[in-house]
């Protein structure tokens, strides 16, 4: 199936199902709360209207696959702003705990996991690690490929590639292509 044809499915399907599902959902809140909601929208084929509903700003041409798991919201989804002509796959985490920008065409795939806090709880080690949190940036263009994970306060440059399975602790550079554990630069995709 060509990626038109799939995404003019995906449109008609939201037309459809997407009143019901925000209503439903508002309920959900009433009764127990935004984690509950954040758990039911992991489930819902097409989650864009919803978590629109409850405060992210989704940009238009953005497709979010089913199985998004949304973590660390306090009260709505107003800590996640994604651009247009997003595509985030499946599987995907992101932690709404601090803010998350995701500029125009960004892609993440399969797997991705965007944390912005660390808290050790009741750890020894809490001492030296006080909890933490700061928020992330993803920068137009940029394509983050299968189970990459972008700890906090981390922005990722214009055009910038992140190779499948890094763990990005730092900074990367527009038109840059990082990978490892930690990611560091391999490749200027410019040249």
């Amino acid at each position: 199936m060509s990626g038109s044809t799939e995404g003019k499915r995906l449109k008609r399907a939201m037309k459809i199902l997407s009143p019901l599902c925000v209503f439903c959902l508002k309920i959900l809140r009433r009764i127990a709360g935004i984690t509950s909601v954040a758990h039911a929208i992991q489930f819902l084929p097409i989650p864009n209207s919803s978590l629109i509903a409850f405060g992210a700003h989704i940009g238009d041409d953005t497709i979010i696959y089913p199985r998004l798991t949304i973590h660390g919201a306090l009260h709505d989804f107003s800590n996640l702003s994604i651009g247009s002509g997003v595509r985030i796959i499946r599987e995907n985490l992101i932690d709404l705990s601090e803010a998350i920008r995701i500029e125009d065409n960004v892609i993440l795939s399969f797997g991705c996991k965007l944390i912005t806090h660390r808290n050790i709880y009741l750890s020894p080690l809490a001492e030296f690690y006080p909890p933490d949190k700061k928020p992330i940036h993803i920068k137009q263009g940029a394509v983050l490929f299968t189970d990459v994970t972008v700890l906090m306060g981390v922005t990722i440059g214009e055009c910038a590639m992140v190779a499948a399975g890094s763990v990005v602790t730092c900074d990367v550079p527009p038109w840059t292509l990082v990978g490892g554990i930690p990611a560091r630069p391999l490749k200027d995709l410019r040249i």
